[in-house]
């Protein structure tokens, strides 16, 4: 009995499952290492581990590795936060951070409470939450717009209200 040449057998249908999670594995490996890699000039943010300077006057400070190497909303954050405290602490936060933080303010999403312009101590928590960096972004856009912290507070309060219950914030002086 001879035997016929035929078309080889397909693959069994797990390698191409496997290998199709590889090539994913290999382009999103890939954009990481593309989008991380951007100069410092580009995004106006030093490399992680590298000291930022604090535009209120009191020199330089070292930003922490988790914030530097965030995404740069993360990193615009933390800056506005530590060169703004007197305008972060009359915006509330509305992720929760009041009630399982003890957080009193957006400010302190990013600054620990007690911190000096030259003692800036970083909370870990606004690095991971959206909400937080919304936040502080929506307001760091509304400061350079000229807006009133009373304008900007009514756009916090309307936008973010419903997300959560928010941090106990007084309101800004009128």
């Amino acid at each position: 009995m001879s035997r016929q040449n035929g078309p080889a057998s397909p693959l069994p249908p797990a390698l191409y499952v496997v290998g199709a999670a590889i090539a994913v594995l290999a382009i999103g490996l890939a954009m990481v290492y593309l989008l991380g890699s951007g100069n410092s000039a580009s995004n106006g943010m030093p490399p992680a581990g590298q000291t930022v300077t604090n535009t209120t006057g009191s020199g330089a400070t070292v930003m922490p590795d988790y914030v530097m190497s965030a995404g740069e909303d993360v990193r615009m954050a933390y800056q506005f936060a530590m060169e703004h405290p007197d305008i972060m602490m009359w915006m509330p936060c509305y992720c929760g951070c009041g009630q399982h933080s003890g957080h009193k303010s957006a400010k302190n999403c990013f600054i620990k409470e007690g911190s000096t312009s030259t003692n800036v101590q970083f909370d870990e928590h606004g690095a991971s939450c959206q909400i937080c960096v919304g936040i502080a972004l929506d307001t760091k856009k509304m400061t350079a717009e000229g807006r009133s912290l009373s304008e900007i507070r009514t756009f916090i309060d309307e936008t973010y209200g419903d997300v959560g219950p928010g941090t106990d914030t007084p309101l800004p002086p009128a």
